[in-house]
């Protein structure tokens, strides 16, 4: 039926989010253990490729049947997917996972918000406010949290 339909749909969505944040948690803890962000960032992207690899047979029989197909790949694996994750392996450095995380929820709004002005393409109303909590989440994120007060205070000298 449609509602199982959509319900396997928001399962699976579900299921991408919760890998992303798995993936973005592993790759922060390798870092962090100072594993170099290139090597953590190709050792993840390894791992995902052979759980990936068999799923070619299914659904790779065209991936490189004509030019304009095997030139998409190339550039989908070079420049968003291997420039793009060597970049937040950059970033994880120096940013918590669930900061660089929610970061990357920029990347739709930004992709959606050029698709409305170069192709005037309609974004529905409920699509409209996804993007503004997707940028109430960033602004709020962004803000300075205020220091704990008492014990550890002190020993940053805020006190």
């Amino acid at each position: 039926s449609e509602a199982a339909v959509h319900l396997l749909g928001v399962g699976l969505g579900l299921l991408a989010g919760l890998s992303y944040g798995v993936y973005s948690f592993v790759a922060k803890t390798m870092i962090d253990a100072k594993i170099d962000s290139r090597a953590a960032m190709a050792s993840l992207f390894a791992g995902a490729s052979v759980i990936l690899l068999p799923s070619l047979w299914f659904t790779g029989e065209n991936l490189f049947a004509t030019s304009i197909n095997a030139s998409s790949v190339l550039y989908i694996a070079f420049l968003p997917m291997f420039i793009g994750y060597l970049a937040f392996g950059y970033g994880l450095r120096s940013v918590a996972a669930s900061q660089a995380t929610l970061m990357t929820l920029l990347e739709p709004v930004i992709a959606a918000s050029l698709a409305v002005w170069l192709l005037g393409e309609v974004i529905n109303l409920p699509g409209w406010v996804g993007m503004g909590l997707i940028l109430l989440c960033l602004v709020l994120q962004s803000r300075k949290s205020k220091a704990p007060k008492g014990k550890g205070a002190s020993q940053q000298g805020l006190v």
